[in-house]
């Protein structure tokens, strides 16, 4: 079996960021500047940090990296804390902050959404000024996920106001009304939002430092902040059902082996087995949150191309993004179920989804999947791989097995 990995990625984006300090520490920014207050309080709980020379350099221009980094100190911390073990060593100093923002779904519908972050090419665009059209959208992800997004009429209300609305791109309309509409970025003197305009350290640290205010943030991870931060309790998460409710497949039907085989047999119908399932970038890839807690020598699992490509196209056509993961045992493992296969060191070898339980070589049941494997520039697809019970059957490989299917 082929597996993707590509280059370790050197990401060391973030030093600007590293020593956070408070704002009367910085000799650029003293309390008679414009950003004193957002800096002032942003570097306090840990958000932003300055240069070795002691300065925060307001007028930089913020990169990609930069805010991202802002945003996953301010909101996602403890996200932080849970890959910096894992994955510093072999990504560098960004890929925490990027696991943080990517499993929430904050990264989505960006334009540097990619999951080709296993190359050199991703630490070059990750450098690059963060358009304003990308800081809106990662914010509303965040405050979409939060609960604490504009609403419509005030939306509607927001874009009727900015002058140049109707020539944004369709993919940030619904991201600029939002922050505009909640003041958190505003537009220009002629009504216009200017969404491919860079904007500088300073105005990143003002904008995260007002939608702090409507969002409130965690507390920041204990080794973070050289000042002790404010306590400052976490936006309360939805309540979680103990079953996924009705309706949660793609199709609006409830989740039973019988409307999960029949849109399984709908791709059946679109990709016969040994097709180059391409590679997909598509859908909310719900199965990523899974596949990243597995490493694989030290390396996640794409969800773009290869097996976990194949699995992420695969369970974003049946199930709906609002579901819920447990494992399950191989005998309890149904038609639409995350498989993993794991080595004795815990990494994700391979990635597949249950497609069938049928008689495979005499033996009746068996678990089979659909799995794809990368090579040669495709992606080539299988239907109805027999999988043995690996204690029945001692097969070498453990399978761990996760359902959304209500117990």
């Amino acid at each position: 079996m082929k597996r993707i990995l590509s280059l370790v990625l050197a990401l060391i984006l973030c030093t600007s960021l590293a020593v956070p300090a408070l704002a009367a520490d910085f000799s650029d920014v003293p309390p008679s500047h414009n950003f004193y207050p957002a800096v002032a309080d942003c570097s306090s709980k840990g958000i932003v940090g300055g240069y070795p020379d002691g300065t925060f350099r307001p007028s930089a221009t913020v990169t990609r990296s930069n805010f991202c980094v802002m945003l996953s100190r301010a909101f996602y911390p403890s996200d932080i804390t849970r890959y910096t073990n894992d994955f510093t060593t072999s990504f560098g100093s960004f890929y925490p902050n990027y696991l943080a923002l990517a499993n929430n779904f904050i990264w989505n519908n960006v334009s540097f959404d990619t999951d080709d972050i296993y190359t050199s090419d991703f630490a070059e665009s990750m450098n690059l000024g963060i358009s304003r059209y990308d800081m809106a959208q990662l914010m509303t992800n965040i405050m979409n996920a939060r609960g604490f997004a504009a609403g419509e009429a005030e939306k509607n209300a927001a874009a009727s106001k900015i002058t140049d609305y109707s020539s944004i791109p369709g993919q940030y309309r619904d991201a600029v009304a939002n922050v505009y509409a909640l003041g958190v970025i505003g537009g220009y003197s002629d009504g216009s939002f200017n969404g491919g305009g860079i904007m500088n350290r300073g105005q990143a640290a003002a904008v995260i430092y007002r939608m702090t205010q409507a969002v409130p943030v965690e507390a920041p991870a204990p080794e973070t902040p050289a000042v002790p931060a404010p306590e400052t309790p976490e936006a309360p998460a939805p309540e979680t059902p103990s079953t996924p409710a009705a309706g949660t497949l793609t199709n609006g039907k409830p989740i039973t082996v019988e409307n999960v085989t029949e849109l399984m047999n709908e791709l059946r119908a679109q990709y016969p087995s040994k097709t180059d399932a391409g590679t997909y970038s598509g859908g909310p890839m719900t199965i990523r949150k899974i596949i990243n807690t597995y490493t694989f020598t030290g390396l996640p699992c794409s969800t773009s191309s290869g097996c976990g490509g194949w699995a992420a196209r695969v369970f974003d056509y049946i199930f709906d993004k609002n579901v819920t993961f447990r494992q399950v045992s191989y005998d309890e493992a149904r038609i639409g179920d995350l498989l993993i296969d794991v080595n004795d060191q815990g990494y994700a070898t391979h990635v597949a989804i249950v497609s069938a339980r049928k008689t495979v070589n005499g033996i009746p049941n068996m678990l089979c999947t659909t799995d794809a494997n990368y090579g040669g520039g495709t992606n080539v697809m299988t239907w109805d791989l027999g999988r043995y019970d690996p204690i029945e059957y001692n097969d070498p490989w453990t399978y761990d097995i996760y359902t959304v299917y209500p117990d």
